[in-house]
């Protein structure tokens, strides 16, 4: 008897610390209690189709866009206007200094393909503050508190989840912040949370962290950029000493330096092969063969300084930009020019780069102006909006469906593709460059004050701080394509390898 006396009381020991250890608040249980309002204020009443102004209610055995059929979900449309937006506002809640998750998921019912998206997020406010701004845009932080959790939904057959961890607000009280926010048109938004809560107690910490591993000096002017071979083993530099350096990663041994520009050299990148490397300095680009480091094709064409240039993803093109406003594809073999596009009159093209699929070539130039041009006609595809001051580099992800883009106008943002629709901005002092890890879950960042950053895609948020150099500027940050080092380099004339950690 003793005995089940025992084990009785170590199963009610084990069941109540298993209780507190995984406290939840389901806010979608919530949701008839929480405050709902819209883009321009307007209250919107619990369970009631708000038509125009928006809606936030339950519904029940419905059918999503998955097939699959939920007994309850949180249906929320976002009020009928371009960037239209839907919010609850759950009040009065504590959470502890344990921490813990907030878990999100939704996407949209069975019928809705008109939709061209939305964007789910959940935000914090802490008490006192309230919400007292007119919304123009969703995730604006003076208005909708500071980003817990984000991901952009598409109608593709699928239900969307991420997890995202609470440390930065443990110990505080406040209210959490649902949002759903249209995109140029609300049609069809139908929008769903299968989940939305939260989940208290000591959460097992993400591993990220980053390690210096080689520092490469030997430049004696600025580094314009940093490159890493398709295979990850080697790392090429173009610098304002008027040479490009090729390195070994594994050693940080200089194994060529490839002289031959008269001025600067803005770009230096490896072909597919990891056989030859393309730089650009004056106003030319020039093929160098890696095994010995001799130039074998010179690309003439461009009136004036060249930025940038990039092999396509099968290697026979290469593209360049230039600062007599112009991007050109030449073939690699021949180094015979095949097409001009007119990117701008007056004013300096940066960079450019093939999408992975390589029929369109991204392009970042004076301005602000940033967009895409088919390389089949040379025609511009997409045009995206949003920089003011000249673009410094333009990368697309591996699948490409996204684009970040770099701005001396001190953010970087980050856009899909197809639509041109912006997903993230990142804010900051100068961007150099920006480009993406190879699963495309992050972005990694050069930056004023001789640091580099690594954000999050899906949230916006800065994950890693890499301290490059005491100052200055680090002009260009790149992930290697195995993702297990990140490059930076700048105006210090060091190029340095990190070993990063992000799981």
């Amino acid at each position: 008897m003793a005995k089940k006396l025992c084990i009785l009381t170590f199963l009610i020991l084990f069941a109540f610390s298993l209780n507190a250890y995984s406290e939840e608040i389901n806010l979608i249980d919530r949701a008839a209690n929480a405050k709902w309002h819209n883009t321009d204020n307007k209250i919107l009443a619990f369970g009631v189709d708000g038509r125009a102004n928006g809606t936030a209610k339950y519904e029940y055995d419905v059918t999503l866009e998955n097939s699959k059929t939920q007994k309850k979900v949180l249906f929320t449309h976002p009020q009928w206007k371009g960037f239209g937006n839907v919010v609850g506002v759950f009040q009065n809640i504590s959470i502890p200094q344990k921490g813990g998750k907030i878990i999100i998921a939704g996407g949209f019912l069975q019928g809705a393909q008109g939709t061209d998206g939305v964007k789910f997020s959940a935000n914090f406010i802490s008490a006192p503050q309230v919400i007292t701004r007119k919304v123009r845009r969703v995730g604006q932080p003076q208005s909708l508190g500071v980003s817990l959790c984000s991901f952009n939904a598409k109608y593709d057959g699928k239900i969307d989840r991420v997890e995202c961890d609470l440390s930065g607000i443990a110990g505080q009280k406040g209210s959490i912040v649902l949002v759903v926010g249209a995109g140029n048109s609300p049609d069809n938004d139908w929008a769903v949370w299968t989940a939305a809560k939260l989940v208290f107690g000591p959460a097992v910490p993400k591993e990220k962290k980053v390690r210096m591993f080689k520092t490469l000096s030997g430049h004696t002017g600025r580094i314009y950029r940093a490159s890493f071979s398709p295979n990850s083993r080697y790392l090429v530099t173009a610098s304002g000493d008027n040479t490009a350096k090729i390195w070994e990663v594994s050693s940080g041994r200089m194994i060529k330096t490839l002289r031959g520009h008269s001025s600067h050299v803005f770009s230096a990148s490896f072909s597919p092969n990891n056989r030859r490397v393309v730089t650009a300095g004056g106003n030319t680009a020039k093929i160098w063969e890696v095994s010995s480091g001799i130039q074998i094709k010179m690309l003439i064409g461009h009136t004036k300084v060249v930025h940038s240039a990039e092999f396509s993803p099968d290697g026979n093109y290469v593209v360049t930009t230039s600062e007599d406003g112009a991007a050109k594809i030449w073939d690699a073999r021949s180094g015979k020019e095949m097409r001009t596009i007119a990117v701008t009159s007056g004013g300096w093209v940066y960079s450019a780069s093939f999408s992975p699929n390589g029929r369109i070539i991204a392009i970042g130039a004076h301005g602000g102006l940033a967009g895409t041009w088919r390389v089949s006609d040379g025609k511009r595809a997409q045009t995206f909006r949003g920089h003011n001051r000249a673009v410094n580099s333009v990368s697309f992800s591996r699948n490409g469906r996204y684009l970040a883009t770099a701005s001396v106008g001190n953010t970087a943002k980050i856009w899909e593709v197809s639509s041109g629709r912006l997903i993230q901005t990142l804010s900051g002092n100068y961007f150099g460059s920006a480009s993406f890890s190879p699963n495309g879950k992050y972005v990694v960042t050069g930056n004023d004050g001789g640091i580099a950053r690594i954000w999050e895609v899906t949230s916006g948020k800065q994950i890693l701080r890499i301290e490059h150099a005491a100052m200055g500027k680090v002009i260009s940050a790149t992930f290697s394509p195995n993702g297990k080092y990140v490059a930076t380099a700048g105006e210090d004339q060091t190029a340095k390898i990190w070993q990063v950690t992000l799981k």
